[in-house]
């Protein structure tokens, strides 16, 4: 067996600050396939890339989680709204643009493969990892949405990922920490957490498997390792012939075991993505080899998927990078234009305020020199409304506001006890108030505001779309797309 071959399978993480340049440049000379950057600034992420594929005589791909944009992640680049703030607004023409500009900016840094868009349904309050990352709880939204989002990343030249595959909604554990389960049988996976998978897996060129355990499926393996799940149902009942990857084998999910992307491999895997010791998986990989229990032709096909997925960049690769797409006036502007679209009421309870009004503002447990909505409350103030904050008993109309979302390995999204118990003692002291999620709006679930209005997110076009709702001068387009149980005001 080439070793170079094997070495193509593995896609060894790589995180800004923290991760050895000189040996990445090592693993692409040993013949990787290829990596998955986390974080860095623009310049970075662009000059590792460039080295990265001097080094390699493969066509060595780079990926990253720009689920939201490059500027997710890097510096210098732009930042864009979650797929549940897209989810509200309905609109496919914006998941598309979301699209485009995501391959735009990773293109002009060197990133090859987007991984995104989340096909996963937020249909758990608890899920710590999925939430506003989804387009929401509807199937066909999340199909017809990741649809237009797909297009947009391949007409700009970047690939596309399916995660987590067969579904990670279902599920109140974080696979960063945990091995979560999802004890669904396949007619119950078939009704809901697959349809938008079926739905694009025509349209994506690869599929991320998430570390997910589906009892009624197999027993014994993780789908990102379980013949059943990846070579069954994936390959052979859906007909997906493209890319698969694991989701990163550091988590510990499943990094306790060592044979881990062996088992992935023979499950049906062909990249094996962001290993926590990439010359260790490659030595498993070879013993595998002279053991037979992996062969040379499975090694083969899998190359030649991954060869497959570079083809399909070959259009874009003799261009020059559009580096002067990163955080360009049409970039940002496409934020502050599509937020009115993406706001949307959970409870409206006719909350206005006007100019000349003081209003109280929260933030639980959070003085006032920590408050993370500086846009929302300087925006209110250009609008005329002085806010202070909050202080109970005095009459004091109440804004609150959360700024709860997911965060790898956090192992929790929505607000702790004491938060929870601020917030209610502040919603019973106001006459009355508005919980402003700027996040997850399940945040809302078990409260009793007036009225709670969703940004989804904390971006600042959100936080002064969001003052402008409340003082009637912007209209919010979108709804909900997942259900929040609020309980009304005692």
């Amino acid at each position: 067996m080439n070793q170079k071959s094997l070495w193509r399978l593995i896609f060894p993480g790589f995180r800004f600050g923290e991760s050895d340049p000189e040996l990445a440049l090592k693993l692409a000379a040993c013949g990787a396939g290829g990596f998955c950057f986390y974080g860095g600034s623009a310049a970075e992420v662009r000059e590792l890339s460039r080295l990265l594929k001097s080094a390699s005589d493969t066509p060595l791909l780079i990926a990253a989680d720009y689920e939201n944009g490059a500027g997710q992640h890097v510096r210098g680049a732009t930042e864009l709204p979650p797929n549940m703030a897209i989810g509200a607004s309905g609109r496919e023409d914006l998941a598309r643009r979301k699209g485009e500009i995501t391959a735009l900016e990773a293109r002009a840094l060197g990133v090859d493969w987007v991984l995104a868009p989340v096909a996963d349904l937020a249909v758990r309050p608890d899920n710590p990892i999925v939430n506003v990352r989804s387009f929401g709880a509807d199937p066909n939204l999340a199909a017809a949405l990741g649809e237009a989002y797909i297009s947009g990343l391949g007409s700009q030249g970047a690939l596309s990922c399916l995660k987590h595959f067969p579904g990670h909604g279902d599920t109140a554990a974080d696979s960063h920490l945990e091995l979560p389960s999802v004890t669904k049988n396949l007619y119950a996976l078939e009704q809901q957490e697959l349809r938008p998978f079926r739905a694009l897996l025509r349209r994506a060129d690869s599929v991320m498997a998430g570390h997910l355990l589906l009892p009624e499926l197999d027993g014994s393996c993780p789908a990102s390792l379980s013949r059943e799940v990846l070579s069954g149902l994936l390959r052979k009942k859906l007909g997906f012939q493209g890319a698969v990857i694991t989701d990163a084998l550091d988590m510990k999910a499943v990094s306790v075991d060592p044979r881990a992307g062996v088992k992935a491999l023979l499950a049906g895997a062909d990249a094996l993505l962001a290993p926590e010791d990439p010359a260790a998986l490659h030595a498993e990989l070879s013993r595998a080899c002279e053991e037979g229990t992996m062969t040379s032709s499975a090694v083969e096909a899998a190359a030649a998927r991954l060869d497959g997925l570079a083809r399909k960049l070959a259009p874009f690769r003799g261009l020059p990078p559009p580096e002067d797409a990163l955080r360009c006036r049409e970039h940002i502007g496409f934020v502050s234009g599509a937020a009115p679209s993406c706001l949307a009421w959970a409870s409206e309870g006719r909350f206005r305020v006007k100019a000349g009004e003081t209003l109280g503002y929260l933030e639980p447990l959070t003085a006032r020199g920590d408050w993370k909505g500086t846009a929302f409350v300087s925006a209110l103030a250009e609008l005329g409304v002085r806010v202070e904050p909050y202080q109970p008993g005095c009459g004091m109309r109440l804004a609150a506001a959360c700024f709860s979302r997911p965060r790898a390995g956090s192992g929790r999204i929505n607000l702790s006890d004491e938060e929870w118990a601020v917030l209610e003692a502040a919603i019973a002291g106001a006459p009355s108030s508005v919980l402003l999620a700027f996040g997850s709006p399940f945040v809302l679930d078990g409260l009793p505001p007036s009225a709670a209005l969703c940004a989804f997110c904390a971006l600042d076009d959100f936080q002064r779309a969001a003052a402008g709702v409340l003082a009637g001068a912007v209209k919010p387009g979108g709804t909900m797309p997942v259900k929040v149980s609020m309980r009304g005001k005692k």
